[in-house]
């Protein structure tokens, strides 16, 4: 007869986590405490690469973890090529559109009045932060038109575009002073929550306030601070900024080493076929 050499467990058994604080319950703690959570001042991995539709003059596609995705790219203008200033500063026209199986939740219905001012809404806030960042008096009378698709909205879609926005012009040679990179935040509705950096769609839909940050980190110099809502005293909105400029700084090198691969490979394509 063969025996039976299975270790016999207790008949009765408890999760490890009954003896352990969960993850709420330290940032719930943290808060009371007045300090914001570990999570709540970490970044979400990000993931960018330029250069991705071979036909248009300069393209980006930024995803965050947890679903947010964002596809730009650089519209080709009408005499969009550098020239000698003096004769009136180029525009910038920046296009914001949601695709229909964007959102999980039902936060607008497709094609719906509500999406097409919040797309105009957007779009209005990609130019406010893109423009400083573009050397409009190098293209006289020209149109610098960049486009803006969001793939998926898993929370911050505004400062993803934003840096997929800029890394697609940077694509195109568009003349830059710097690369406007954005980051969001919010803060949730409890008397002592902290500011919670690069937050879920989830996070933002229970948000009390928000904010968007965008940045030219190259030159220290806020191109666009963007947002509303009960924050709190002027020293919270003051504690965002901090936050957010931060988040820029440390967002920076990935976005610059994306756009040095795609020149990378441009520059060996260009090679291969001479």
């Amino acid at each position: 007869m063969p025996l039976d050499h299975r270790l016999r467990g207790p008949e009765e058994s408890q999760p490890p986590e009954l003896w352990g604080r969960a993850e709420d319950e330290d940032d719930a703690a943290a808060a009371a405490d007045g300090a914001a959570a570990p999570r709540d001042l970490a970044l979400r991995p990000l993931f960018c690469r330029a250069g991705l539709l071979s036909q248009a003059e300069g393209s980006a596609y930024v995803e965050l973890s947890g679903g947010t995705k964002v596809l730009c790219r650089r519209l080709g203008p009408a005499g969009g090529r550098a020239r000698a200033p003096g004769l009136g500063a180029g525009r910038l026209l920046c296009e914001f559109r949601r695709a229909p199986f964007a959102g999980r939740g039902a936060r607008w219905r497709p094609g719906s009045a509500a999406e097409r001012e919040a797309e105009r809404e957007a779009a209005s806030a990609l130019r406010e932060a893109l423009e400083p960042a573009v050397r409009l008096a190098r293209y006289p009378r020209a149109r610098l038109a960049v486009s803006a698709l969001l793939l998926q909205d898993g929370g911050s879609a505004l400062a993803a575009a934003i840096s997929a926005a800029a890394m697609a012009l940077a694509d195109a040679g568009v003349e830059m002073y710097d690369l406007a990179v954005g980051c969001g935040l919010c803060r949730s509705p409890a008397p002592a929550a902290a500011w919670m950096l690069q937050p879920g769609e989830e996070e933002e839909r229970r948000a009390a306030a928000r904010l968007t940050v965008a940045l030219l980190p190259a030159l220290n110099q806020v191109s666009a601070v963007l947002g509303g809502g009960q924050g709190g005293p002027p020293d919270a909105w003051a504690q965002a900024l901090r936050l957010g400029l931060d988040g820029c700084h440390r967002l920076y090198p990935v976005l610059r080493q994306s756009l040095l691969r795609a020149a990378r490979r441009r520059a060996a394509a260009a090679a291969a076929t001479a």
